[in-house]
């Protein structure tokens, strides 16, 4: 009790950081790793997890040297101008609706995980119908308390515990073999996504108000976590399902793991996708409204109706649809706080409780792999 009491700030700026970063992107890493070979998605997690944790710190450090508080729109418009706040609100717009077109996707698995023993149902039925329920509830101003989302988090790492238990005795290692030239860069914007956290670095700084000094250690610890975490569960999906390895990583389960297992997991998991879908709905919401003067059912119409439009359009593939998001608004996103944290390094107006040592040859070889990132997605692909 003593130790947890010392310490509550440093695990509550850890959990904010792991909740803020873990979401529906874990679930497309199993697929995307089947597809380009399990061995080319792991050379891909150990770089892209390195790279987040130096960039998180980096992204930490610009917020301990500057005395007012802002999100990253915020210390991007006072460091870099108006451009490079444009190029954020694009970022941080295409990633909103782009998760929430992945919602949408990925609640029609679920719920037909959950009800297709019953009666049946399209995915497609499925997706619009979650849609319809979370958007009216978006539009009704329902707002999450934050315990809710600490709640699910610790449900789901019992599932990934349940996952990996159930799924141990039967990994066959020869699913770890082989790879598909085609698919060899999917991996690089799944985990993009996955590892997309940012905004939960200056809700740290609050939590940790009086004990900054402990920020840095606790980035390290929660992106430890994640990269842990994620290791862990595309170890046990791929090893047990294979090539049958689905996208959502879950309904692909059900000859191996058995029903009860993978219909308990998808339960979770449309939980999961609904509060996220609300609480970035809102924040969607409320950016129209409050940043740009929008009347609320108006914005509301902005937030929700374009991932709805894309979806009916054909724009179903989850994974798909994460990877080119991860690539470009998450690669730019990255590519942005480097340049922010060099900045400032010359331009910030506090004394920060870590500073790093960074070469500057590193920093653009870290801004040229994001740059080739973005361009691959946007011509190669």
């Amino acid at each position: 009790m003593t130790f947890l009491g010392k310490n509550r700030k440093f695990w509550a700026a850890v959990a904010a950081l792991v909740g803020g970063t873990v979401g529906v992107g874990i679930f497309g890493m199993p697929f995307a790793f089947a597809k380009a070979g399990f061995w080319i998605g792991a050379a891909f997690l150990v770089p892209i997890a390195l790279a987040t944790l130096l960039v998180n710190l980096m992204y930490g450090e610009v917020i301990l040297r500057t005395h007012d508080k802002h999100q990253l729109m915020g210390y991007t418009g006072r460091y870099l101008g108006p451009f490079f706040k444009a190029v954020i609100f694009f970022s941080a717009t295409l990633t909103g609706y782009a998760a929430l077109l992945a919602y949408i996707i990925i609640a029609g698995d679920f719920l037909n995980s959950i009800f297709s023993q019953f009666f049946y149902g399209s995915l497609t039925m499925y997706s619009v119908c979650f849609f319809v329920i979370a958007s009216l509830l978006v539009l009704r101003g329902l707002k999450l308390v934050s315990w809710i989302e600490l709640v699910l988090m610790g449900f789901f790492f019992v599932i990934i515990g349940l996952f990996f238990v159930t799924g141990f005795s039967r990994i066959d290692f020869h699913n770890f073999l082989g790879q598909t030239r085609e698919y060899a860069a999917l991996p690089y914007g799944v985990l993009l996504f996955a590892f997309g956290g940012l905004m939960a670095v200056p809700i740290q700084r609050q939590i940790l108000a009086g004990q900054e000094r402990n920020m840095r250690r606790a980035i390290m610890y929660a992106v430890g976590i994640i990269a842990a975490l994620y290791a862990i569960f595309a170890v046990t999906v791929v090893g047990v399902a294979g090539p049958v390895t689905s996208p959502d990583a879950v309904s692909g389960l059900f000859p191996f793991l058995g029903e009860r297992v993978v219909v308990w997991a998808s339960v979770f998991g449309i939980f999961a996708v609904s509060t996220s879908f609300l609480m970035l709905g809102s924040a969607l919401v409320d950016m129209f409204h409050f940043d740009f003067g929008v009347r609320r059912f108006p914005a509301w119409l902005l937030a929700v109706i374009p991932p709805l439009a894309l979806f009916l359009l054909g724009l179903r593939g989850f994974v798909d649809v994460i990877s080119f998001t991860g690539g470009v608004a998450l690669g730019l996103e990255q590519l942005v706080i480097v340049l922010l944290y060099a900045r400032a390094k010359r331009r910030g107006d506090r004394i920060p409780e870590y500073s790093l040592n960074i070469p500057r040859g590193l920093l653009y070889v870290i801004m040229a792999v994001f740059l080739a990132g973005v361009s691959y997605y946007l011509i190669a692909r």
